[in-house]
């Protein structure tokens, strides 16, 4: 663990979010490697067009057939105080991002913290910090680099998927996958909660970049979401992603337990959702009108076109590093 400090700036605009996929030898040299580095490059480029967050998010992809898909990423605590502040300033920079609006307006009802856990990507891109604590933390051969500096921001397992088309409007296996895998190594889904972790040496309390918007539901679904913030461990307890504090749900959370992500969705009784804790089947293409999209808007992820301002403020990013691995969806 390692501290850091650092300046926090929202420039102007230099380009869109940038995901650059780099591919490990277990990859090139499986029998279907063109096809994966194809569904990779499908899921990179999808992210890539629907967000106008600047910065670049270099991602080492490999293979193990033992696994269905994980990710592996560095993060870093910031002040509660500095998260919202910056999500606030963010919102106020691009009013575009309507959904940012109300999730921020909203902040106070949900969980609170004294520190927000952050993958390097998301506190760079996501966020607009600088400095230590928000550099890669993966080097050349995907081993994680205690002082960071490194080349990637997350290394991504995938097995055998299968990178069939499943017809128009839908994605193949290995797409839904690999967009899953990187919207945690951004910041969303698994990683962004810390429900059921424990941070030695901390203290204080320390959630994720979307525990805020976890709300309790009296019922077996989000129907009956109420104003009530959840972050608990209980299988029994059926929590809801809500970003107007707890009116409405968006999607059911996952409370499985058993070593999967507390950040990821529940199937629902139709078509799989991306970032599904339990993937079922084959899921709708990523587009504005998914979840997840909604998901990453409330983190600080902008939709394209963003504004080409952004205020600048200084500010300190008080941080631990580490390494955190996700454990792999289960089909």
């Amino acid at each position: 663990m390692i501290g850091v400090s650092a300046a926090i700036a929202l420039a102007g605009q230099a380009h869109a979010l940038l995901i650059v996929p780099a591919f490990d030898t277990t990859l090139t040299s499986n029998a279907n490697a063109a096809a994966l580095e194809a569904a990779i490059d499908t899921a990179a480029g999808t992210i890539d067009g629907l967000y106008s967050n600047p910065g670049t998010v270099q991602v080492l992809f490999d293979f193990n057939s033992g696994d269905f898909g994980q990710s592996q990423d560095g993060e870093t605590l910031v002040a509660y105080s500095q998260y919202t502040t910056q999500l606030g300033a963010d919102s106020a920079a691009n009013p575009a991002n309507t959904i940012l609006a109300t999730a921020v307006a909203n902040l106070s009802s949900g969980n609170t913290g004294n520190w927000v856990a952050g993958t390097t990507a998301f506190l760079r891109v996501g966020m607009g910090f600088t400095g230590g604590g928000t550099t890669p933390c993966f080097n050349a051969s995907g081993t994680y680099v205690s002082g960071c500096n490194a080349i990637y921001d997350g290394v991504i397992t995938i097995g055998n998927l299968s990178t069939s088309s499943n017809g128009p409007g839908t994605n193949s296996e290995a797409t839904s996958v690999v967009e899953h895998e990187l919207d945690e190594v951004l910041g969303g889904g698994g990683t962004g909660t810390t429900i059921g972790q424990t941070f030695p040496g901390v203290t204080g309390t320390v959630i994720g970049p979307t525990d805020p918007y976890r709300y309790q539901s009296t019922g077996a679904t989000c129907a009956n979401v109420d104003s009530t913030p959840s972050h608990t461990t209980s299988t029994s307890a059926v929590a809801c992603y809500s970003i107007n504090g707890g009116k409405t749900g968006l999607v059911q959370m996952n409370q499985a337990g058993g070593g999967s992500d507390y950040g990821d969705f529940v199937t629902p009784s139709g078509t799989p959702y991306i970032q599904d804790a339990f993937y079922t089947g084959t899921t709708n293409v990523y587009s504005t009108a998914s979840p997840e999209f909604t998901m990453m808007e409330s983190i600080g992820y902008d939709p394209v076109p963003e504004p080409s301002t952004l205020a600048l403020f200084t500010g300190a990013l008080a941080g631990l590093g580490w390494m955190r691995r996700r454990r792999a969806r289960r089909g």
